[in-house]
């Protein structure tokens, strides 16, 4: 018979925070409710940034803990602020910062990724069918899959379980399977969405890769 177990503690203790860069985005997907995502909201300038992390760490940083950091929007690479901003807390913070992860919709080019990705501890690309082009998609997943190596870096992939798009998910799931890419199969909320029906299907050309 096991002992009891009391409490459980991870092995390092961080300072998390979630980090909404704004509701600006370039995807209008059904199930995403209007409070966290729009395509008129201004992107934050990055002394606004700047002034909202000294604030943060003015006020946390007597707890003498690292920063484990979340970047989420919107869609944090619409704001050409962001990576200039990351690329500025990493410099001035290297001690402070244990780990920065930005949740993206994929939609920037591999360049702009690739510089990401030697910023960042972990990258997550999340499927949109109805606004992404299943090749570009998935040539950028497997590049950067390559270059954030485990355990020092990960990239993972949400897979967004869109009802009307089941047949893909499978293709999908099945491509990241063969070159065993870390994924996950996101529920959605629809009881949240902005409308009704899919506006749009993307380009369904994942047969080419």
């Amino acid at each position: 018979m096991l002992d009891k177990i009391i409490k459980v503690e991870p092995t390092d203790k961080y300072f998390s925070i979630t980090w909404m860069t704004g509701k600006r985005c370039n995807y209008d997907c059904m199930y995403c409710p209007s409070e966290i995502h729009d395509n008129v909201s201004i992107c934050h300038d990055l002394e606004t940034m700047q002034t909202a992390w000294h604030n943060i760490y003015s006020k946390t940083k007597h707890l003498g803990l690292k920063y484990k950091i979340g970047f989420t929007g919107g869609e944090p690479t619409v704001n050409k602020n962001f990576l200039p901003f990351i690329t500025w807390l990493r410099s001035n913070y290297k001690d402070n910062i244990a780990m920065l992860l930005v949740t993206s919709n994929g939609s920037a080019g591999l360049n702009y990724y690739k510089r990401l990705a030697g910023l960042v501890e972990a990258i997550t690309f999340s499927t949109h069918s109805e606004y992404m082009n299943e090749q570009v998609f998935f040539n950028k997943v497997k590049t950067l899959d390559k270059i954030m190596v485990r355990p020092v870096k990960s990239f993972h992939v949400n897979i967004m379980n869109e009802y009307w798009n089941q047949d893909r998910i499978l293709l999908y799931k099945k491509l990241l399977d063969q070159h065993n890419i870390s994924h996950s199969v996101n529920e959605l909320k629809y009881s949240r969405q902005t409308r009704t029906f899919v506006i749009n299907k993307g380009k369904q050309n994942l047969d080419n890769i």
